[in-house]
């Protein structure tokens, strides 16, 4: 099977999105801890921004004017846990270590609204890829991942990769079939099935990504494409089990390269 997405991911979407995986169900877990609320946890992934992604410009922590001096439509500043521009990409990043409580729907509203009123006051923010993330260190509660499939919100957390991470896992272990290596009939079927269901999802929420949502007009409108009534409950299941299956087909790529 030929695994095809039909809105493009910028290769430093994929960076971005994978440094934030790969520092909340890693680096993050071999990491001491302070006495602020959070343990650290905002700081030090901004430290590991500033430190990893070479060339990317990384907002103040709990940055107040989106990284770039911008004011809001409503005239009220919002804080933003961290902003990163590694051109063509804005990432606006929210960070929770919450080890009681997981982000659930209205975290992640909140959050989105935050993105609008910034948005609605500064429409050429839409002339780059506005990559929203929603980094949490102990998962989501069911509706908090629901509402950012349904908002075009990157979920991530431990054992929790976003969409285009699973699409590059994808991609990677179809060019090792490409390049001999051989797994068992059932695992070649698993991996047949789980690029289709990739597909379905990527082609779902495709609409759903800021820049599908929201349009450049010129320097004082945006437009806004009505999206929505896709069955998100349905798709955050989906989402943690196409993360198991990843696990497990990597697992036995690795089996098969090995013997």
């Amino acid at each position: 099977m030929t695994l095809r997405i039909d809105i493009p991911i910028s290769p430093k979407t994929s960076v971005l999105l994978r440094h934030s995986y790969l520092f909340t169900s890693r680096d993050w877990q071999h990491l001491p801890r302070d006495e602020s609320p959070d343990q650290g946890f905002e700081a030090r992934f901004r430290e590991s921004c500033v430190e990893k992604l070479v060339g990317w410009v990384v907002s103040q922590h709990r940055e107040m004017n989106f990284g770039l001096g911008l004011m809001t439509a409503s005239g009220v500043l919002h804080e933003i846990d961290l902003v990163v521009h590694g051109d063509p990409v804005i990432g606006i990043l929210e960070l929770k270590n919450r080890p009681s409580w997981a982000p659930e729907k209205n975290d992640v509203i909140v959050f989105f609204a935050k993105i609008l009123d910034y948005l609605c006051l500064n429409p050429t923010l839409l002339q780059s890829a506005v990559v929203p993330i929603f980094i949490s260190s102990h998962g989501f509660e069911l509706s908090g991942l629901a509402a950012c499939l349904g908002l075009g919100i990157h979920p991530v957390a431990p054992f929790l990769r976003p969409l285009p991470v699973l699409v590059n896992n994808a991609q990677c272990m179809l060019a090792e079939r490409e390049h001999g290596v051989k797994l068992s009939a059932e695992d070649e079927g698993d991996l047949d099935d789980f690029c289709s269901n990739l597909n379905r999802m990527s082609n779902m929420l495709a609409p759903a990504t800021v820049n599908a949502r929201f349009g450049y007009l010129n320097r004082s409108t945006i437009e806004v494409a009505a999206f929505g009534g896709i069955p998100v409950y349905e798709l955050a299941d989906e989402l943690r089990r196409l993360n198991g299956e990843s696990v497990r087909l990597l697992a036995a790529f690795r089996v098969a390269k090995e013997g």
